[in-house]
């Protein structure tokens, strides 16, 4: 600015060397213009100087004239002002600085074209953050910002602080920002970190900051680590003035928001702010609909995952429903559930989804103590661990599988540790305070569904228990009643044979006379033959009644088997000619401990049984061999007869059960005392080509004290 006395001199051509417009207007007309003024408006030299100053007016010219009279008069009338001047391309839009003279005015002209189109993006901005309220997510919140900030052609950056460290996770150089460097124009540049500058501390401080240059900055971010492309990056946006403003978040700093372009000054800092302000709010907003979105669709996941465990029969059932709504609540990888068995401190797992068959089976089962597990069991509380937090073979396992972090929950219902559920995710990630609630809900499902298959398991094998010992109860009782009614029986018999035995003696030898009296042709032979063989039907029937009804003490001894039921089947044999008999003894059947009488008893009835059911003839197998589990043998009586009617067999071991007219109805009620005095069973197959089976399983019994002589 020229001063007074400089003015007088008559000559303004100094003025030509200053880099901003300026005329000198005296009696409404322009005496001075310099090139800057004159390259402004768009005329030559020789169309401005001499001019009328009403030729540059617009529609604001009374204003100006008006202002120019106050002035004149010496009132006191603001020397800056904005107003528009008409020029050759048009109207524009100026910022005058007015100073008089003598009778001189003197106008610096400020080009306010560029004011007004930051103006313009400055308002587009507060536009883009009133428009952020109501983004139902925080990614969705910033991917607008970056979208709108690239829109209005700012470089900007998104930076969050990380410890000592501070991390570019956004960043973006609006296009013709260098255009020698145009191969990074519009990209994005995500996760390069670096250090805190002096800017970005003021900003963290402060709400916001303003710098002339970043260059000084981006040196101070990147440091020491001076990577491609970080540093090629930054160093674009190096001489850019920029204004760094704080991203809050709920009760403190979040981020730090970096715009940068050619025009930004420190006025600018209350617009920025201003945006800021508005991102922090609908990052705000946005966390709590997300939070709430997050806590409904977790109720609605633990609501589903109850009514499922409510009526899961087995653990599988519940497993693979609770596993689908944490690949869709958390967005994770692999599920899996582990068991503790406390026997043992050992951790099972017991269903999976997601892992490799190779850690699948590593972790099948294997040692509680010092493990990620062992630490969640005693803290009750859900944990997350990154892969290098693992040892081998673990850490392998996990980046085999590109996994990054393991989060894992207690199963827990009471005060008893079940197991662990056991998450896993590809992403580094932290779970909320949401998510850990949400997980110590599900594994109490987990675990009451799990608790309640073993419980129910235990019931259920006690139940069997009883039932078991019920059976035997009823066993032993049914022993004890037959017992005692054996034993008053065998009284009974021991009276009856006494009673009955005496006249039997005395029909034989009555018998026995009469054969000597009577003659050979008597017709009287006929009739003692009859009383003989029912007086000898009568003795059997005494003598069986006799053999079932006394109690049986077996007195084993080292018998040859083969020649028991040789001896056997040769007695029974002579009753019916027309019987082959087949034999099949294995030869190595060693001999067994029982009482030969009674086992010799036992088989007599059952090849007389077998060679009665074939009254026509046919074959009757005998076979011998060794028994597949335990000492002793498998013997077999098969018959070639008709077979025992269905509606018959269950009867077959009554007392005095019989069909025969002339049996007593006590055979197979003996064979079957025997063998329970020995241990052994019986059992009855009916092939399907006809006849039957009988087959004896005999234990070899222990050897009595003193029956080893040495």
């Amino acid at each position: 600015m020229t001063t007074p006395e400089t003015a007088r001199g008559g000559t303004y051509d100094h003025l030509d060397a200053l880099p901003y417009a300026m005329v000198v207007v005296r009696d409404s007309h322009i005496i001075h213009a310099n090139p800057a003024f004159c390259t402004l408006m768009g005329y030559p030299r020789e169309q401005v100087v001499g001019a009328s100053i009403e030729k540059f007016s617009t529609h604001e010219a009374p204003l100006m004239t008006e202002r120019h009279q106050r002035r004149m008069r010496g009132e006191r009338v603001p020397p800056i002002y904005e107003t528009a001047l008409r020029g050759a391309r048009g109207e524009l839009r100026v910022e005058l600085n007015v100073s008089v003279s003598g009778p001189d005015t003197l106008v610096l002209v400020r080009d306010l074209s560029d004011r007004l189109l930051q103006r313009q993006i400055l308002q587009r901005m507060a536009t883009l953050g009133a428009s952020l309220p109501g983004i139902h997510s925080e990614q969705e919140v910033l991917q607008r910002v970056f979208d709108g900030l690239a829109e209005l052609g700012l470089s900007h950056g998104y930076l969050v602080p990380e410890g000592e460290r501070v991390r570019l996770a956004h960043a973006f150089v609006a296009e013709h920002t260098t255009p020698q460097e145009s191969r990074f124009n519009g990209q994005h540049l995500v996760d390069a970190q670096g250090s805190w500058s002096p800017l970005l501390q003021r900003a963290w401080r402060e709400g916001a900051a303003h710098a002339e240059s970043l260059a000084w900055e981006a040196d101070q971010f990147v440091g020491k680590d001076r990577r491609e492309p970080v540093q090629a990056f930054l160093r674009l946006l190096a001489p850019l003035p920029t204004v760094c403003a704080r991203i809050d978040g709920e009760a403190e700093g979040q981020a730090l928001l970096t715009v940068a372009a050619r025009w930004l000054s420190e006025e600018e800092l209350p617009a920025v702010r201003l945006f800021a302000a508005q991102v922090s709010a609908a990052l705000a907003s946005a966390r709590i609909i997300s939070r709430l979105s997050t806590h409904n669709t977790a109720l609605a996941a633990l609501n589903r995952l109850a009514a499922v465990a409510a009526t899961a029969r087995e653990p599988q059932d519940i497993f693979e429903p609770g596993a689908a709504e944490l690949f869709a609540l958390l967005r994770c990888e692999a599920v899996s559930f582990l068991l503790w068995l406390e026997q043992t401190h050992e951790m099972q797992l017991v269903w999976q989804q997601g892992l490799s068959e190779r850690a699948a089976h590593y972790y099948l089962r294997y040692p509680l103590g010092g493990t990620m597990a062992d630490v969640v069991l005693r803290q009750d509380y859900p944990q997350v661990r990154y892969i290098e937090e693992f040892p081998d073979p673990t850490h392998t396992h996990l980046r085999d599988a590109q996994l990054s972090a393991v989060a894992m929950a207690p199963l827990k219902t009471g005060s008893r540790m079940v197991g662990t559920l056991v998450i896993s995710f590809k992403e580094r990630r932290v779970l909320t305070h949401l998510e850990q609630e949400t997980l110590r809900a599900m594994g109490v499902h987990f675990a009451a569904a799990i608790e309640s298959h073993r419980l129910l398991q235990e019931v259920r094998g006690r139940a069997e228990e009883l039932a078991r010992l019920h059976e035997e109860l009823q066993r032993t009782q049914r022993q004890l009643v037959e017992r005692e009614r054996l034993a008053a029986l065998g009284e009974l018999s021991a009276v009856l044979a006494h009673e009955v035995r005496n006249p039997l003696g005395a029909i034989f030898n009555a018998l026995a006379a009469l054969r000597r009296y009577q003659e050979p042709d008597s017709p009287g032979h006929l009739l003692v033959g009859i009383v003989s063989e029912e007086a000898h039907r009568l003795n059997r029937l005494v003598d069986d009644l006799l053999d079932f009804a006394r109690p049986a003490q077996p007195q084993p001894q080292p018998i040859p088997l083969a020649h028991l039921l040789e001896e056997a089947v040769n007695a029974a044999s002579p009753a019916q000619a027309h019987v082959r008999v087949e034999w099949a003894l294995a030869p190595d059947v060693p001999p067994i401990l029982v009482d030969e009488r009674m086992m010799r008893q036992a088989f007599l009835n059952l090849a007389l049984n077998a060679v009665q059911a074939m009254p026509q003839g046919g074959t009757l197998r005998v076979s011998a061999r060794r028994r597949a589990e335990g000492p002793g043998a498998t013997v077999e009586f098969t018959d070639t007869g008709p077979g025992i009617p269905p509606h018959l067999r269950a009867r077959l071991f009554e007392p005095f059960f019989t069909t025969k007219a002339t049996g007593t109805g006590l055979g197979l009620a003996i064979v079957q005392r025997n063998l329970d005095a020995h241990g052994g069973q019986i059992s009855i197959d009916h092939p399907a080509t006809g006849g039957t089976t009988f087959r004896l399983e005999i234990p070899s019994a222990p050897e009595p004290q003193g029956s080893r002589q040495g």
